[in-house]
């Protein structure tokens, strides 16, 4: 029965095949292709409706197998549908077969259209390399056809790929070349943009005057957008966002009165705040920057904390991140260094979590000057990432440069090629040779500090295995003498006892008077002190026992910490966390965090006098915490830097990748605190 449902299977799939390759039947496959394409635009639908009606318009579009000019742009349609679905891989999955498709017909204006498609959809997906590799494909082949204002837009968004890589200049240039073709064909919205895309190359080159001007021009053009259909809703949106770049360049002129001006009138738009609370925020907080700057503190920091508060409720976290430097900078100036440090640290992770270059520098920057303690950190920091940026730029200017020298230059390398292919054979040769010899090299290399890292591993292994020997043979002395002491416990208290009792017991049991009554009891009550005894010291076996099962890196630190002895008498006490999970941490970590509270606790033991000292392991997030903290006679930190034990510290705490903190004053104990992540 199955065999026979196979053949039958077998069979209604090769009439379907036959079927779908009539030519009747792959004009039908085009229509009901462009049918579920016009229900996919329904607004009403669901997204999961509306992409099952593109799933199946592009279904119906690869099994007609046609290539004709209908079913190009029914093509194109499905690549619009699924990038407005947000289905960007789908969208690039048909753009690459459209551009199949019009190579092989020679349609050089589908192939320019469907190469800046799958531009801008890289784009999107923030993948700019590969976005800006299409656009100038694209820009090449729109040279030889007359669509100036499409050539425009193409050459504009590689103006902006430039403007995010840092590169103002070649931006600048980029972007007044795309105006002009803009003018020419009238491309209001496009032409706006550029004006301010230029404006904001203009400011980073630090040409204010002139990225005024843009910004003004740019206003002009909303007059535009009237004629082209925009509401005055929507212009008013435009203009507040010209406004608001426009105030920062005011702010970086020093003209903070014009810039409060500006962002005044920008926040006067009608409902700004539920249309575009995004941009919104962004005025309040520059806003507030401007009135900053200008020395007006009324409605300060409450205009700070409104913008914060707003961004934190949206998510916006690069502004959340701007938010946090404004109120670290303006409690820097009131001498607050506490509420600067505490936004400054907020805003420096948040630009990590983010990966906001900029944002990460200022920050460093800010907390260089304002967290002495830790200045010269930041300074590094600062110093690593800015070199690390200047880097990446560099690398980014070579990769972009050479992607339109090997645009312009393709067609003249393949004739090259063909003429000069024994010589190439014989550069290629050498050059894999050279290749093989650096990656042996490379190899050798990484085999080479693999086994250094093993070999430290290994290190760290023997000397955390000889450590936990050496507590473990401590608490195996400990627990025989409490076994000793226990044993003449029961012989020299317990048993002697138990055997005077029997004897008097035997004695008086012979007299029946109410006197040897009275000793009776009085015997019993003793054999009830017996019993007390023998409890004591089974509740104390029962403690060893259950210590004897304890050998895990936290009873080590336990057993470490309060079996120290000085000559203060100085009482220890051990407070660590139970959610700590030791097992996952490594070896190497594990050394050091016992080496750390070593030293900390070597350093009462010698010079602190203190009566009583505690030693708290927490973890906090993703740190462990240490806190050494003792009631001793404590110590000048400015005046006792150089020491050896805090040396060791501080070098124990690097190695840690984490950070110390010491809080001691002459006659008021101290505190060291070490904070590193796992």
């Amino acid at each position: 029965m199955n065999i026979l449902r196979e053949i039958v299977l077998v069979f209604s799939l090769l009439f379907l095949v036959t079927s779908c390759n009539s030519p009747n039947d792959r004009m039908l496959s085009k229509t009901k292709a462009g049918e579920y394409l016009d229900k996919s635009d329904d607004a009403i639908l669901g997204s999961d409706e509306r992409q099952k009606y593109v799933d199946s318009a592009y279904s119906k579009l690869q099994s007609s197998n046609l290539n004709d000019s209908v079913a190009r742009y029914l093509y194109t349609r499905t690549i619009a549908a699924y990038y407005n679905l947000d289905l960007y891989d789908k969208s690039l999955s048909v753009s690459k077969d459209v551009l199949r498709m019009a190579t092989e017909a020679n349609d050089t204006l589908g192939m320019a259209n469907t190469m800046y498609r799958i531009g801008y959809t890289y784009y999107t997906k923030a993948n700019n390399d590969t976005a800006f590799y299409y656009y100038d494909q694209a820009e090449k082949l729109y040279l030889n056809l007359n669509e100036p204002g499409t050539l425009g837009e193409i050459i504009l968004y590689k103006a902006y790929i430039y403007y995010s890589i840092g590169e103002y200049l070649l931006c600048e240039v980029e972007a007044v070349k795309a105006l002009e073709l803009l003018k020419k064909d009238n491309k209001t919205v496009h032409i706006y943009n550029c004006h301010n895309l230029i404006a904001a190359a203009l400011e980073e080159q630090s040409d204010t005057e002139e990225a005024l001007r843009y910004y003004n021009d740019a206003l002009k053009y909303l007059d535009n957008f009237k004629n082209e259909g925009y509401s005055d809703a929507s212009i008013e949106l435009y203009k507040a966002s010209c406004y608001n770049n426009m105030g920062g360049v005011y702010v970086e002129e020093k003209n903070y009165k014009k810039a409060i001006s500006i962002y005044n009138d920008a926040l006067k738009i009608n409902d700004l705040k539920n249309r575009t609370t995004s941009l919104y925020a962004k005025l309040l907080n520059n806003l507030a920057y401007a009135k900053f700057k200008a020395g007006d503190d009324f409605m300060l920091p409450e205009l700070f904390y409104e913008s914060l508060h707003i961004r934190d409720s949206i998510n916006n976290q690069s502004g959340i991140v701007a938010s946090n430097i404004h109120l670290g900078e303006y409690f820097a100036s009131k001498q607050d260094t506490v509420q600067a440090l505490k936004y400054l640290n907020a805003a420096y992770s948040t630009a990590k979590d983010i990966k906001s270059h900029f944002d990460i520098l200022n920050s460093l920057k800010l907390l260089a000057e304002l967290d002495k303690d830790q200045s010269l950190y930041y300074s590094n920091r600062y110093i690593t990432v800015n070199d690390s940026l200047q880097t990446k730029a560099r690398a980014n200017r070579e990769k972009y440069a050479r992607i339109e020298y090997e645009t312009n230059k393709l067609q003249d390398e393949k004739e090259a090629l063909v003429k000069k292919n024994s010589f190439i054979i014989g550069v290629s040769a050498i050059v894999l040779l050279f290749v093989a010899a650096i990656f042996i090299i490379y190899y050798l290399n990484s085999k080479n500090k693999e086994l250094l890292l093993v070999q430290e591993q290994q290190k760290a292994n023997e000397e955390v295995y000889h450590l936990m020997n050496e507590q473990q043979t401590k608490i195996d002395i400990a627990r025989k003498d409490e076994k000793n002491r226990i044993a003449m416990e029961l012989h020299d208290g317990i048993l002697n006892n138990i055997y005077a009792v029997r004897l008097n017991l035997e004695f008086i049991n012979k007299k029946s008077d109410d006197e040897s009554i009275l000793k009776r009891k009085e015997f019993i009550k003793e054999l009830q002190t017996v019993e007390t005894e023998i409890r004591a010291v089974s509740h104390d076996l029962n403690k060893n026992a259950m210590l004897q099962q304890e050998k895990s890196f936290e009873s080590i630190l336990e057993y470490m910490i309060s079996s120290q002895k000085n000559s203060f008498n100085t009482i220890f006490e051990p407070e660590i966390a139970r959610n700590i999970d030791w097992d996952s941490l490594s070896n190497i970590l594990k050394v050091n965090i016992y080496r750390v509270i070593q030293e900390a606790l070597q350093n009462i033991n010698k010079y602190s006098k203190a009566d009583y000292a505690k030693v708290t392991v927490n973890k906090d997030r993703d740190n462990i915490v240490i806190i050494v903290t003792d009631n001793g006679v404590g110590f000048d930190t400015q005046s006792t830097k150089g020491g050896i034990g805090l040396k060791n510290l501080n070098k124990r705490a690097l190695a840690l990748n984490g950070n110390i903190e010491i809080t001691s004053q002459p006659g008021d104990g101290s505190i060291i605190k070490v904070t590193f992540p796992i």
